[in-house]
């Protein structure tokens, strides 16, 4: 009897059952979106900030910040809107911690791999420039294979270590460099192209 309580207390609700307790306020939902996804948002943030922490509070906050955004919104794919949450958080982390002179992370080892493809000076109005950056990112994404959407993602977006890339993929960390590398001096290519002055 105890075996059958513990196996039932183990399993996981759909996200679909998850956002219908958000939606009936109960607090459970916060409990169960943890089990369900607290290890994955946890390494989101560890990625980024690179203090136990900091994590442990980013995660909260997403919680909180995920209790009060649901209602109104019933997001269409729950973990996507989780991670989101999490980045946004833990980058605005990442920058007070800079700003107090902390030890940098796998996030600014990320943006300073992207300084050699990415605009310098706009000439433009600025809001304009980042919608057609934006926009040219993604049409640059879609264009790439699904591996190699896969590794600038992980890369750029969620500022996974490229032993954990590697280990990922099945392949070796140098492979993983060179074609980061590749990768980065396509979309300086296409942003030079587009106009787009990248030092």
């Amino acid at each position: 009897m105890k075996e059958a309580t513990k196996e039932k207390s183990c399993e996981l609700l759909s996200d679909e059952q998850i956002i219908d307790l958000y939606f009936a306020r109960e607090e459970r939902a916060i409990k169960e979106t943890d089990h369900k996804y607290g290890k994955y948002l946890f390494t989101i943030a560890y990625n980024i900030v690179q203090d136990t922490l900091d994590c442990e509070e980013c995660l909260n906050d997403t919680y909180l910040n995920t209790w009060n955004r649901i209602p109104p919104t019933r997001p269409s794919i729950f973990h996507a809107f989780l991670s989101k949450i999490m980045r946004n958080i833990a980058v605005d982390r990442y920058r007070h911690n800079k700003a107090q002179k902390r030890a940098p992370s796998e996030m600014l080892l990320t943006l300073e791999e992207l300084d050699s493809c990415t605009p310098n000076e706009m000439s433009m109005d600025e809001e304009l420039a980042i919608a057609e950056l934006s926009r040219l990112l993604n049409d640059y994404l879609k264009g790439l294979s699904d591996r190699e959407r896969l590794l600038f993602v992980c890369r750029y977006y969620y500022a996974d270590k490229i032993s954990e890339i590697a280990k990922m993929l099945q392949a070796g960390e140098r492979s993983v460099y060179r074609e980061l590398a590749a990768l980065r001096e396509g979309l300086r290519q296409r942003l030079e192209k587009e106009g787009f002055c990248c030092e």
